[in-house]
């Protein structure tokens, strides 16, 4: 009797653990399915590019993924945007993406796209919709647009925003805009700014407004100096301040020294001019 009860006992714990088994298999399928998100676009999936796929096969390989999940549409979106300058076809994309679940990048990627076709005013809708999604990159790309626009006040607006977030590239743009709504004392101020940050944008641009503007050809030609061998060569730089300039050599020997001797100037050029060549 006992040998028989002990079988009996391990036939139902046998059981128990099978049942047990298969409540965590299904438990663990019904995780899965959640994790497994879809999405319903509203709008028809762009059809199969034969032409282009191939171009940018390492995004378009997910094309079918594509069908019910708006990130691999939305990098299709910007494959056809970066790799091919297709902005139509990237747009296409973004909306279509769109359809499925807004994301605040991928409406920044249809306000950059719509920019680049010059549909300003669309372009404004998306970034402003991805600016709501949170996404602060299209804080810049707001100014930008307008800044396009001619619309020098809500640039400045933006383009000073995106920098109190952190874009720290957007000083120099801050500047500009200043410049262009003509209060110089600002500008100059804002420039320096960035020049204090190492940003080489304004130094480009100080040189260029101490010389249109200002009509102070020794600083224009210091803070141009300061430049060579950061993004810009010693040649390129001499050509712009002696041929398009015609800024005299013994004044741009000058501005050499100024920038190399003041602490006006974080960035210095200390190689030799050879002006004389």
């Amino acid at each position: 009797m006992k040998i028989k009860t002990i079988i009996k006992i391990l036939i139902i714990a046998i059981i128990s653990l099978n049942l047990t088994a298969c409540e965590d298999n299904e438990s663990s399928n019904k995780i899965k399915e959640e994790k497994e998100v879809k999405f319903t676009p509203s709008l028809p999936m762009p059809e199969w590019d034969e032409t282009n796929s191939k171009k940018i096969w390492n995004a378009y390989k997910n094309w079918h993924d594509a069908k019910k999940d708006p990130v691999p549409a939305m990098k299709i979106g910007y494959a056809y945007s970066e790799k091919l300058h297709d902005y139509e076809k990237a747009l296409e994309w973004y909306k279509y993406a769109d359809s499925m679940i807004a994301l605040g990048e991928n409406s920044y990627f249809a306000c950059y796209a719509l920019q680049k076709l010059k549909r300003y005013d669309e372009a404004i809708s998306w970034c402003k919709k991805a600016i709501d999604l949170k996404w602060d990159k299209a804080l810049y790309q707001l100014g930008t647009v307008y800044y396009k626009k001619n619309n020098f006040e809500d640039a400045l607006k933006w383009f000073s925003k995106s920098y109190t977030k952190g874009e720290k590239t957007a000083i120099t743009s801050i500047g500009l805009m200043y410049e262009k709504l003509r209060n110089y004392k600002e500008a100059e101020k804002w420039y320096k700014k960035g020049i204090q940050e190492s940003n080489v944008d304004s130094y480009h641009n100080i040189g260029r407004f101490y010389f249109h503007i200002i009509k102070n050809n020794l600083k224009a030609s210091a803070y141009t100096i300061a430049l060579i061998d950061t993004k810009y060569t010693k040649s390129s730089v001499l050509r712009v301040l002696q041929d398009e300039w015609k800024i005299p050599n013994n004044i741009i020997q000058k501005g050499y020294e100024l920038q190399l001797n003041s602490d006006e100037f974080p960035i210095k050029y200390k190689g030799k001019l050879d002006l004389d060549k």
